[in-house]
């Protein structure tokens, strides 16, 4: 492909997605991925909604979308939902799906979309693996063109018109190779995000206040009817004494030829099928200096909530017998702080005569730039929200390429700037609804809990219907 060449760092959901728009439209684009590409990841479940889905209409034809959406989960016969709020007697405060302004989602298995997005990638050998990320160099070329050398821990590089890192919040800085699993999820949830660091946004931190732990495992039948019924209308939110807990069923349709089990009231592909939960504690350093040291986590957890209603001990000890259960794995949680729309330049003039810093030739999307906390589930949404806004700038500088000459750094540097504008004011926006850069630590056990139901009983009902009726009047105006 001739024209200009966009080198994209960290193949997630972001990196992929965008770099699959960019092959639809006959851009000249690399995707380079620090892991293997036959390594193990982990499974989780996410949730994607409106904003995912703007990114996925820019960038995916029909036949690439419709996989993707067929693997939508569905629950209650719906497959969008939003969280339910739960004290810790597993009583309902309020169920978010009754908000009318709420962002709902659909259920999805992470591994399960990234899979279907690289998959055209790699048929146009556009996706190199193993390629941790080292560090970057403003070059010109020949002519005098400015340039991007993307450089790598092997000791090899490539050379673009522009870099984009979607190296998500927690890329390793080593590529030494971890001894087990559980070291790579740690080191990779505690390491800084490269591309950030290097072109002097530096805006993601870690949260410290908390220990935080992962959960994920098969759901067979059996294991439905032994979680409370509750679930299958949405996720669980719990909010008790400084302490977040998210629960959610992934329940896949049933593909075609499949058969309907006799006697089962839920129809869903069972083997496909899992659940997910999330589980964040303070630290409790008194007993552990770090939570590397906890020699049982599903007993730390489960004590933890020793005198919360019994649904929470059935949901948190469910799969902890599977022969193949897998770790509770412990992980770091980031955020980011807001930048500035002049980072850029603030950037540069902190850096003197460093090049690199603030550079226009080197852009930012997804986690590499506005992390945010999972209690929302916004993280991916707004990653691939991100590709919609980038995707028309990126083919504006192509077909500028392509008509014969190498689109300027003043206008690259426009370009960017329209995409920031816009990015930051979204992005940062859901930063901020999703706690910002310290864990919410509201009680729901207490007065709080009983005023948000009641609220919920008497306000909510008014509110749905005036925002129905401005919502409709709206559309017909439009």
């Amino acid at each position: 492909m001739a024209g200009f060449k966009i080198i994209i760092v960290g193949g997630g959901l972001a990196g992929t997605l965008l770099a699959e728009g960019l092959l639809n439209n006959m851009v000249n684009v690399v995707v380079y991925e620090r892991d293997t590409q036959d390594s193990k990841r982990e499974g989780y479940q996410i949730r994607l909604g409106e904003s995912a889905m703007i990114g996925i209409d820019a960038c995916l034809t029909e036949t690439q979308k419709n996989p993707i959406l067929e693997k939508f989960g569905q629950s209650a016969g719906l497959t969008s939902t939003a969280p339910t709020l739960y004290n810790s007697r597993f009583e309902p405060v309020l169920d978010l799906t009754r908000l009318p302004s709420y962002s709902k989602s659909s259920a999805i298995n992470r591994v399960t979309v990234r899979n279907l997005l690289m998959g055209p990638i790699l048929a146009q050998d556009r996706m190199h693996f193993n390629k941790a990320f080292s560090h970057y160099e403003i070059i010109s070329d020949d002519s005098g063109v400015e340039k991007v050398k993307v450089n790598f821990t092997d000791g090899t590089s490539d050379v673009g018109d522009l870099l984009i890192g979607a190296d998500g919040s927690g890329s390793k800085v080593t590529a030494s190779p971890p001894k087990s699993q559980m070291d790579e999820n740690w080191l990779t949830l505690h390491a800084p995000t490269q591309v950030n660091k290097q072109i002097g946004a530096r805006n993601i931190v870690d949260i410290e206040t908390h220990w935080s732990f992962l959960a994920k495992g098969n759901l067979p039948i059996d294991r439905i009817k032994m979680l409370p019924q509750q679930l299958l209308k949405g996720p669980a939110l719990v909010f008790a004494r400084k302490t977040v807990l998210f629960f959610a069923l992934y329940l896949p349709p049933k593909t075609e030829g499949q058969q309907k089990s006799a006697g089962d009231e839920i129809q869903y592909n069972q083997e496909e099928a899992s659940f997910y939960w999330a589980f964040s504690v303070p630290k409790q350093t008194d007993k552990y200096k770090d939570v590397k040291d906890i020699p049982d986590r599903r007993k730390f957890i489960l004590d933890y909530v020793s005198d919360w209603a019994p649904e929470f001990r059935t949901m948190l000890s469910v799969g902890a017998d599977d022969e193949d259960a897998g770790e509770i794995i412990p992980t770091q949680f980031r955020a980011s702080n807001k930048l500035s729309k002049r980072w850029r330049h603030n950037a540069r003039v902190q850096g003197d005569a460093d090049a690199a810093l603030g550079h226009p030739r080197v852009w930012l999307m997804g986690d590499a730039i506005h992390a945010m906390q999972p209690n929302r589930g916004m993280g991916a949404n707004q990653a691939m929200r991100d590709c919609a806004e980038m995707l028309p700038e990126l083919l504006s500088l192509d077909r500028i390429a392509k008509a014969g000459s190498s689109p300027s750094t003043a206008q690259i540097s426009a370009a960017c700037k329209r995409y920031e504008d816009s990015m930051i004011d979204r992005a940062f926006t859901w930063v901020k609804k999703s706690g910002g850069t310290s864990i919410e630590v509201i009680d729901l056990d207490g007065v709080f809990g009983r005023i948000i139901s009641i609220l919920g009983v008497i306000f909510l009902p008014v509110a749905r219907f005036v925002y129905l009726v401005l919502r409709k009047g709206s559309k017909e105006d439009a």
